[in-house]
């Protein structure tokens, strides 16, 4: 399964549809909004997810790829990155995006891949939704 073309762009386009209810959680600086993500991705996937899980990796997908889920109304790179990295999956990320300075962080992270990433806007604010992979 192609990380960008099977995972990002589905779910980047349901997110970009469904903009208007994430105006209304900005407004709470740092908040976590990892459930609304996991619902949006499950959307998008559709039957290529399957299964949720509480602990660990939080989608399986088909050919039993695990994929960890990181959303909050900031963007923190390292945050992203350790669910990345403590699972060994890859990681579908949703947060600010006003601060490119934290992408160049994760495009210059070693021991993580930028795999892609779209910024947009909810009419309000700049969001950014991407995935990384750990390197091996």
């Amino acid at each position: 399964m192609d990380l960008k073309t099977d995972i990002l762009i589905p779910v980047a386009k349901r997110i970009r549809e469904r903009a208007d209810s994430l105006r209304v959680v900005k407004r709470f600086p740092r908040s976590g909004i990892e459930g609304w993500l996991k619902v949006e991705a499950v959307a998008a996937l559709g039957d290529k997810v399957k299964k949720l899980q509480n602990k660990g990796p939080d989608l399986v997908l088909q050919d039993d790829l695990t994929l960890e889920l990181k959303g909050a109304t900031d963007l923190n790179p390292s945050w992203i990155k350790g669910g990345a990295l403590k699972y060994n999956a890859p990681c579908l990320f949703l947060g600010d995006g006003r601060q490119p300075e934290r992408i160049a962080a994760l495009r210059a992270d070693g021991t993580i891949e930028l795999i892609g990433y779209e910024v947009f806007s909810d009419g309000n604010s700049e969001w950014v939704v991407g995935i990384i992979s750990p390197i091996s």
